[in-house]
């Protein structure tokens, strides 16, 4: 601890003193002790906690492979949308709509990269938790990734869904209605429904998409709200391959839980490349880019991806034949 934040520590310590004489007395020793006592417990306690999620975390690297590798090379996919969307943010090829009228302002290629830089921070987030042993966290925070990728997929598909997303009322209220009306996670999977059929994908999943969406969506909803069996699965982290919790369940394990939340993870992400690809070559015109702005490599990439998925995980309820 740095010196100037000790003397606010220390300042605390006597102020609790001189407010709470009799706290003071029990501790059995004086505000300059308490707060030496503090500092010491800092360092050494939570340096210990701290050390302890850097050997998950590298223990988490090797036992959720080959999830891992799979999960890394759609993030890999999102952040390079986003290091292109920044590179190509003041050329005067839009990256979404080009032959669309709309508003000068905010620019289309502008709300590409805003979207596409969210779902990069947030997979990334996920990624963090999971590997760190915060099982609970990165389900919540993976329902939020499901939103969001939900909300870019319609904001492509549906010059509507974009118009009513780059739209800002000014009223609290009507800030609410609006989003209630046009952008709230029930409304987006409707206009996904819609696009299975418009793109033709209805066979690409044992059952429909639609419904895989749904379930998921609710199995990660579960993590983001008041829940006790939710809140079992953070207290109670089991280890990969071992029968029971860890030691001390404060500290988390990614273990079996993860593998799970991995393998769902990466479901839902896979039916995201799938309507978000076709949309920016087919709807977007991808094809038109040249040079620096050639997008072939991530084409090549997202085919990787979809073949790595597909014949890895067909034990996943809902996965299609490779020859769907």
């Amino acid at each position: 601890m740095r010196a100037e934040e000790y003397r606010l520590l220390l300042g605390a310590c006597q102020q609790t003193a001189r407010d709470q004489p009799r706290l003071q007395q029990v501790q059995g020793e004086p505000a300059e002790a308490s707060a030496k006592s503090i500092d010491h417990e800092i360092d050494s306690f939570l340096d210990a906690i701290f050390r302890d999620r850097q050997k998950t975390s590298a223990e988490a690297v090797e036992t959720m492979q080959p999830l891992l590798m799979v999960y890394d090379l759609a993030l890999l996919q999102i952040c390079d949308l986003t290091h292109f969307a920044w590179q190509s943010r003041n050329r005067r090829a839009k990256l979404i709509w080009p032959s669309t009228p709309l508003p000068r302002q905010p620019r289309p290629s502008d709300i590409f990269y805003l979207l596409v830089s969210n779902l990069a921070q947030s997979l990334q987030c996920v990624r963090l938790l999971l590997l760190n042993g915060f099982e609970g966290q990165g389900r919540a925070a993976f329902r939020s990734f499901v939103e969001l990728a939900d909300l870019t997929v319609a904001v492509l598909a549906d010059e509507a869904v974009y118009r009513n997303y780059i739209t800002i009322p000014e009223d609290d209220d009507q800030v609410y209605r609006h989003w209630r009306r046009h952008l709230s996670p029930g409304v987006m999977r409707q206009r996904l429904i819609a696009l299975d059929a418009e793109l033709g994908i209805g066979s690409v999943t044992a059952i429909p998409a639609s419904e895989v969406r749904e379930d998921t969506y609710q199995w990660f909803s579960l993590f983001s709200h008041v829940n006790m069996a939710a809140h079992l699965v953070s207290a109670y982290p089991q280890r990969v391959g071992e029968e029971g919790s860890a030691p001390l369940a404060m500290l988390g394990e990614a273990g079996e839980m993860a593998r799970a939340t991995f393998a769902r993870a990466l479901l839902y992400i896979w039916l995201f490349f799938i309507h978000f690809d076709r949309l920016l070559w087919e709807r977007h015109k991808w094809g038109r880019f040249r040079g620096r702005q050639w997008r072939g490599w991530y084409r090549y990439r997202a085919r990787a991806f979809d073949c790595l998925f597909r014949q890895n995980y067909e034990e996943l309820q809902g996965i299609a034949h490779e020859d769907a």
